[in-house]
């Protein structure tokens, strides 16, 4: 049995597919098993990595979990953490963080990964930490203002990144959980090349066939919207820092996914030439 914690994301979806395709039992847990609407043959746990009853309960015969934490995701590890503690331990544990905890400039978001690392690290040694950058899907933030104006106002500055597919992740992890020669991993992974967010629009317009307008947003501005939304100015202001940073460490391309997995991984206009219609 293999728990699959956030089977509904962009990530654990493709998790889950991959693991059902491939005969696995699988586990999920859901704060909301009626609108996830899992497939029948998922066992559904209710509640969330927060919840120690919970995350004991799904964690409960399992041979491998995959942990993918949002939201306040130090205080979802430090519960997940205790109940790996209480149910004394799993034999293969795959942990989603980010490579914003590799960023020289200190933020919030790079902060409470790197405690969920700290946290999960101390009851499960032998995990396997993933830290992507930013994903494909990530563009499609941009998708309403397309379709609707043709063009995009970016809030995270015009920096280089090597995005990935999500579904390569997923390949990623399913190899970690189901196999030990992950164990005590830190895998850095990247998409298969380097572009901007213009880069990315351009892309974009070039697989729909419309003319985009591009534009970056300024920091001041970025930071208002955020600290109205969250109510943390603080965070908002170290986390936009990051991201508008010329430093990110997301700027490289790794080939991690080509060593673990024996291919490419996936380009962005591949990916972007199938999802074309999601920007008309």
């Amino acid at each position: 049995m293999i728990l699959v914690t956030g089977a509904t994301g962009k990530v654990g979806g493709h998790v889950l597919t991959r693991l059902r395709e491939a005969g696995h039992q699988v586990r999920a847990l859901s704060r909301d098993p009626d609108r996830a609407d899992l497939p029948a043959d998922v066992e559904v746990i209710a509640g969330s990595p927060a919840q120690v009853d919970s995350s004991a309960a799904a964690l409960a015969g399992v041979d491998a979990a995959f942990v993918c934490l949002v939201g306040d995701v130090e205080t979802q590890a430090r519960g997940f953490a205790e109940a790996v503690r209480r149910v004394g331990g799993v034999r293969r544990l795959v942990l989603l963080s980010s490579s914003a905890v590799l960023h020289p400039v200190r933020h919030r978001i790079g902060d409470e990964h790197r405690a969920a690392e700290e946290l999960i690290g101390a009851v499960a040694p032998h995990a396997t930490l993933l830290r992507p950058g930013p994903f494909h899907t990530n563009s499609l933030w941009w998708a309403k203002s397309i379709r609707e104006q043709g063009r995009v106002r970016c809030l995270v500055g015009n920096n280089p990144g090597a995005p990935l597919d999500p579904d390569d992740l997923a390949a990623v992890v399913v190899a970690a959980l189901t196999s030990a020669e992950h164990a005590r991993q830190r895998y850095e992974l990247t998409g298969p090349e380097v572009l901007t967010s213009a880069e990315q629009v351009r892309t974009i317009a070039e697989v729909t066939g419309r003319e985009l307008d591009f534009e970056v947003a300024a920091p001041a501005e970025v930071v208002a919207m955020f600290a109205s939304i969250t109510g943390d100015r603080p965070a908002a202001v170290t986390n936009v820092a990051a991201l508008h940073s010329a430093q990110v460490p997301w700027g490289r391309t790794t080939d991690t996914i080509q060593r673990l997995l024996g291919r490419q991984p996936r380009t962005f206009r591949d990916w972007a030439a199938e999802n074309a219609h999601l920007f008309k």
